[in-house]
């Protein structure tokens, strides 16, 4: 390993991974805007309203995929920013890569698991085992959040706004 420059305080750590921010930003970020153009383009696809002042149901997408894709043009920018050597640079430092990779991929199998498993159950159950695999140990945590998390999803969707998930 290499020697680093630290912040006053700041310990040395062994055993994690190094990446530089700025090259991490700008790559997440061409993901995230290939993400959203595809978002983008099936949004369109959706029908349009009856009522010329409503948005649609293609509209909400619409306003967080540009949102979205302002956010992160701007991150982009920074990046490149930080690059050319205008703005100070850092490093993003993974501890345990591993469990940074099963908490990504307990994210997709969330999403792909809603419809099978249902929302509630589903958030309940990912929602534990993310924060498990994130390092949360006791025990309060790991079933109280979830049980809030579901509650508040629950009494916003399905009472407040009257929304039915399957």
């Amino acid at each position: 390993m290499e020697s680093e420059v630290l912040d006053k305080g700041e310990q040395p750590v062994e055993g994690y991974v190094r990446i530089p921010l700025p090259i991490l930003e700008i790559v997440i970020g061409l993901i995230v805007l290939a993400i959203l153009s595809w978002y983008v383009v099936q949004a369109y696809h959706l029908p349009k309203p009856f009522n010329s002042n409503d948005i649609g149901a293609g509209g909400f997408p619409l306003l967080v995929a540009f949102g979205t894709g302002i956010a992160t043009i701007s991150m982009i920018g920074l990046a490149v920013a930080r690059l050319m050597g205008r703005m100070g640079r850092s490093d993003s430092r993974w501890r345990r890569p591993l469990l940074v990779l099963i908490v990504a991929l307990l994210l997709v199998g969330q999403t792909l698991s809603f419809e099978t498993l249902g929302v509630y159950l589903c958030v309940a159950l990912f929602s534990a085992a993310i924060m498990v695999a994130a390092g949360e140990r006791r025990i309060l945590h790991v079933l109280g959040v979830p049980i809030g998390l579901v509650t508040f999803i629950y009494v916003v969707f399905a009472l407040a706004l009257n929304v039915v998930f399957p």
